[in-house]
Order: structure tokens, then sequence, then C-alpha cells
């Protein structure tokens, strides 16, 4: 069986030391793609990054979330 993991925070740089493994790990489970929640315009960026390294694997979204909307600004948009 595969599956497609709909929301993973792989951008966040709590993953920095071991994101290879994690999506290794994934992988071994049936993990096929996965879609990488950006929640901050930097975290978007990272996630947007992280899907041109890995195409047909990763995939991105861009958003803000609401912890992070005061951060926003309209240049960012």
């Amino acid at each position: 069986m595969e599956f497609v993991d709909i929301g993973v925070n792989l951008a966040h740089d709590s993953f920095d030391a071991d994101r290879d493994a994690v999506m290794h790990r994934a992988a071994q489970a049936g993990v096929v793609q996965m879609m990488v929640t950006g929640a901050s315009e930097d975290g978007s960026r990272r996630a947007i990054e992280l899907a041109r390294l890995h195409p047909g694997v990763l995939f991105a979204t861009a958003g803000v979330h609401p912890h992070h909307a005061a951060d926003l600004t309209i240049e960012a948009l």
C-alpha cells in the first residue's frame, strides 16, 4: 500500500539534523509523496526549496499560520 502524507513540517529547523533519515523512514513505511507545509514566509520558502530538491516526492504549500500572521507584510504576499 502507498500513502501520501498531506501535512509534514519538514521545513522546520528541528528536522535539519535528520530530515533525510525521516524521509527514508517514511518511504520504508510506504509514504511515496509528502506535502511540506509552509507556515511562515521563511518556512514557505524552505518548503519550496525542499520540494525542488525532491521532485515528485515532496510538494510544497505556501502560507502563514495564524501564529505568524502579525509578521506578514504586503511585500511578502
